[in-house]
């Protein structure tokens, strides 16, 4: 039987309302004049390192992963009340309230958020949706926290939509937030703590979405992150934890793109990451192609998150969607882009 405590958790809640106090230390608030427009990147998670350690309202566990060249913008001007346009509005109302609370403002901002549209793919969208409007929120009122404060209050508040007007508690490692505003590739420890971080320039990365596979999120996703991918970690946690200290983050430091690619698909093979890819009727289809990637050149391949997004990066020019045609796989989304190793933008929204 999966956690009924958490289960409970998915309670619905008004957007604003805390899931975890956060204590900052703010700088004073100055209301900024103009509204300002935020670009940040969607993240690929490629493992979690201990299942057993986070639930919906409870952040952690840590997770390998890095920010995506496909982007969720957001506008934001200080205002009397709340208006917002957005796809997810109860999701946008939270965040801006909980940052808003944080520093002790409490009228209002005009919002407008716009997606890049692969939503409940494992590319972490709602991660950059709560991300880009905190950031922005932030900024409208003189930048009173701190990058690592806006990460705390969104993965200890961290969200998925459930309605127009409520929101339920999300899972939540920190590598998207993380992703969204430095970019490049990271491990995130416990407790969302950025434990290493590099850069890996001049890389392609496609993403491959197969056709008829169901999205995960709210309580399938529950049921499969706190009954099997838990006992799957009960037996593999430490092991994943020896391979990501002693293999990985030496890569990562040394630059060893390689070496950080076996890494990667020695996670794919291991605890929860095996428990999210069997949760795919075409798991074994998934296997496959990941090991036709690697077979073809690609460099770091992986399942993000709970899927079905199979992402693989390569050198510039080493793959294209015409690899899964030849596979035979079926696709419903194809993207290539990039690594993005800059993270956060944001520009004056003039007139």
């Amino acid at each position: 039987m999966f956690d009924g405590a958490a289960m409970a958790s998915l309670t619905p809640i008004k957007p604003g309302t805390w899931i975890n106090r956060v204590s900052v230390s703010h700088g004073k608030v100055r209301v900024r004049d103009y509204a300002v427009k935020v670009r940040v990147p969607a993240r690929v998670h490629l493992s979690v390192i201990d299942m057993r350690r986070f639930a919906p309202g409870r952040p952690g566990g840590g997770g390998v992963g890095y920010a995506l060249g496909a982007y969720v913008e957001a506008t934001v001007n200080a205002s009397k009340e709340y208006a917002i346009e957005a796809g997810r509005r109860a999701v946008v109302e939270h965040i801006a309230r909980i940052v808003a609370k944080a520093v002790g403002y409490n009228k209002g901002f005009e919002i407008r958020v716009g997606e890049h549209g692969i939503n409940h793919m494992g590319l972490g969208s709602t991660s950059a949706v709560l991300s880009a409007v905190a950031y922005g929120v932030n900024h409208v009122l003189g930048n009173p926290l701190d990058i690592r404060d806006l990460r705390m209050l969104i993965g200890y508040n961290f969200v998925e939509e459930w309605d127009d007007a409520h929101v339920v508690p999300g899972f939540e490692t920190g590598v998207g937030p993380a992703a969204a505003y430095y970019g490049g590739f990271f491990v995130i420890g416990d407790c969302l703590e950025i434990i290493c971080r590099c850069e890996l320039p001049g890389k392609e990365v496609h993403v491959f979405i197969p056709k008829d596979v169901a999205k995960n999120y709210g309580e399938d996703e529950v049921k499969l992150l706190l009954t099997k991918a838990r006992e799957m970690d009960d037996w593999h946690a430490e092991s994943k934890s020896h391979e990501i200290v002693m293999r990985l983050i030496p890569s990562m430091l040394k630059g060893d793109v390689k070496a950080m690619g076996e890494c990667v698909w020695r996670l794919q093979n291991m605890g929860s990451k095996v428990a999210e890819i069997k949760h795919h009727e075409c798991w074994e289809e998934i296997y496959e192609f990941m090991k036709h990637l690697r077979s073809h050149g690609a460099e770091i391949v992986g399942m993000s998150s709970v899927g079905p997004a199979i992402t693989a990066v390569s050198k510039v020019g080493g793959l294209s969607e015409k690899i899964a045609h030849d596979f035979g796989i079926e696709l419903s989304k194809y993207i290539k882009t990039h690594i993005d190793n800059h993270g956060v933008v944001w520009e004056k929204v003039v007139g």
